[in-house]
């Protein structure tokens, strides 16, 4: 038996120890918070306490200002301790199996009680006057709040020309492909000197770049371009060939004259500006003067000539007869056209494969917005690199294919353009004219300034109104009568210089508003005077002062100030002794309470 209780006693403690180790382990575990919180604000400061130390956190956010700005500083503490160090003692932090309460702790409102000086209503009969006042109860409850300031939209950044652009610019204009006509006697075929003129055509340009203005006035360029040229060659020239032989084997000399011969080249190029610019500007509104100067790195992708208009005479000359024959097709002295024997297709015109100009241009950038002008100005551009690639050869008139035998002339160059005879050295496209476009500037915005946070005390009040009546029996016509009695030529008097009374008997400013407080409809005055020390004007102020300062003690009494007139007399009335006084100067120094006898 004795061993059978002992083993229960063992069993009993064991299970009880188990018991306690499960306890134990069920209770929940939570981790120390170290963290600085640096303006943050307090509802992320909550969340982010609930997170670390494994808490559920539970608060109404009516309670909590949850905009507050927390800035703390926290090492090793638990989720209450730092809630209590960042909430202070205005709010009760408890945990309790793994859930944290906050509430408030309430604070008892404020109570300011006024009471009615003027009633609401006044109802009156024969023998009473029952006046109602309506006393007013303020309860104000008062408590700290973050009120959010959100930044007005910020000052738009003065106008700088620094910075970057984009430009587009289309231009229209004068220009040539830039060459001369000149004879050469070496063959004795043309004369030397001009044979004819090159004029020009209609100059284009199409041009996108980038600009950078790294300080107001200067900036570089970059961008992409194309630019076309052309030119009209008109030939008026004679050219010989001696010593040949005609269809029936004479000898003659060859003639071929060209009327408004015309011959037209144009050449597109596409190019890659680089260059400076300046700015400067001309007044206030922005409007800037901008020039440039810069190079163009470009590649001929299109280059053609063609004939326009013009004929071609063949003559014959038999210097052993002395004549001179045309227009014999038999033996080959004939008129060509251009057009009707004469192609006027284009034709490749072979220009070396890289171009390289001179840029320059000045205009108005005249500001549509903050960030958009409008360009026009003056361009002018010209290559300083010869552009033509031809082998140069004899001027020749020979058809490139003619339609006939009888219309070879093999002594004859074959006719493959102006260009590519030694009539023309140098091709040097050019072209001037006017250019309008439009840029774009980047402009910078200011960055918004972060909100701010304002701490400012919110009060909610609660008004309620208290009723009050005030009743007033009226006297009798006897009563009325003693009451003027008691109140006739009631004094107050003062010292030199002073506007404080000397109440004597001390009640008498209470006996008066009992008096006036039970006949509402009795009026007085109360009338101040002076000596006549000093002058007229100090004595006025000065009686008007004492006159006041009585009024206000019978007002204070809450006897309303339509019962009460003010007046000032100065020193010009003296006090009237009675039978038996004497009067002195002290005796005008004094207020009276004159009732007022309807």
């Amino acid at each position: 038996m004795q061993k059978f209780i002992s083993f229960l006693l063992c069993f009993l403690l064991a299970m009880g120890s188990l018991s306690a180790a499960n306890k134990k382990a069920k209770k929940p575990t939570h981790k120390k918070i170290t963290k600085t919180y640096s303006n943050a604000h307090l509802k992320d400061v909550i969340e982010d306490i609930g997170k670390r130390a494994d808490y559920t956190i539970n608060y109404a956010e009516a309670e909590l200002d949850l905009l507050q700005i927390v800035n703390v500083k926290l090492k090793d503490v638990s989720a209450t301790s730092a809630l209590k160090k960042i909430l202070g003692k205005k709010y009760i932090v408890k945990a309790k199996k793994g859930v944290i309460n906050i509430t408030n702790v309430p604070v008892p409102p404020t109570i300011y009680q006024v009471a009615a000086t003027v009633p609401s209503h006044i109802e009156e009969d024969e023998e009473r006057i029952i006046r109602t006042y309506e006393d007013t109860t303020f309860s104000v409850t008062c408590k700290m709040q973050t009120q959010r300031i959100d930044p007005e939209n910020p000052p738009e950044i003065p106008f700088t020309p620094k910075g970057h652009y984009v430009q587009a610019m289309l231009g229209v204009g004068y220009g040539s492909m830039g060459y001369t006509l000149t004879g050469d006697q070496s063959n004795g075929l043309l004369p030397n000197g001009k044979i004819g003129k090159n004029t020009g055509d209609l100059q284009g340009l199409l041009q996108v770049q980038y600009a950078y203005y790294f300080n107001n006035n200067w900036g570089v360029n970059a961008g992409l371009a194309f630019s076309g040229y052309g030119s009209y060659g008109v030939l008026n020239t004679t050219a010989r060939w001696n010593e040949q032989g005609d269809s029936d084997g004479e000898r003659y000399n060859h003639l071929t004259e060209t009327h408004k011969w015309k011959e037209h080249q144009i050449t597109h190029i596409v190019e890659l500006p680089v260059g400076v610019q300046c700015m400067y500007p001309l007044n206030e509104d922005n409007l800037r003067l901008q020039a440039g100067l810069g190079l163009r790195f470009g590649l001929p992708v299109y280059s053609k000539w063609a004939l326009t208009s013009g004929d071609i005479e063949h003559i014959g000359e038999y210097p052993q007869w002395g004549m001179t024959i045309r227009n014999q097709q038999d033996r080959d002295f004939y008129n060509e056209q251009i057009g009707n024997h004469w192609s006027q297709d284009r034709q490749s015109l072979n220009l070396k494969p890289f171009a390289l100009a001179l840029d320059a241009n000045v205009g108005l950038a005249v500001p549509i917005t903050q960030q958009i002008d409008l360009l026009c100005g003056l361009y002018f551009q010209i290559n300083c690199i010869n552009l033509n690639n031809y082998t140069q050869k004899d001027l020749g008139w020979q058809q490139p294919q003619a339609e006939a035998d009888y219309r070879k002339h093999n002594f004859m160059e074959t006719y493959e353009g102006l260009i590519a005879t030694n009539t023309v050295n140098h091709v040097l496209p050019w072209g001037l004219g006017i250019k309008v476009g439009v840029q774009w500037h980047h402009k910078e915005k200011m960055p918004s300034p972060p909100p701010t946070f304002m701490r400012v005390e919110v009060c909610d009040t609660t008004i309620t109104l208290a009723t009050r009546y005030d009743t007033i029996i009226k006297p009798k016509q006897e009563a009325a009568k003693e009451i003027v009695r008691l109140m006739h030529k009631s004094v107050i008097w003062f010292d030199v210089n002073s506007t404080i009374p000397k109440l004597e008997p001390a009640t008498i400013i209470q006996d008066i508003a009992a008096i006036l407080r039970e006949n509402p409809e009795q009026k007085i005055i109360v009338s101040g005077h002076a000596s006549k020390e000093g002058n007229a004007r100090r004595n006025r102020i000065l009686s008007e002062k004492r006159a006041q300062a009585v009024a206000d003690l019978i007002i204070a009494e809450g006897i309303p100030a339509e019962q009460v007139t003010v007046e000032a007399h100065s020193s010009d009335i003296s006090y009237s002794v009675t039978e038996g006084q004497t009067h002195t100067i002290a005796l005008d120094r004094r207020v009276e309470i004159i009732p007022v006898e309807e």
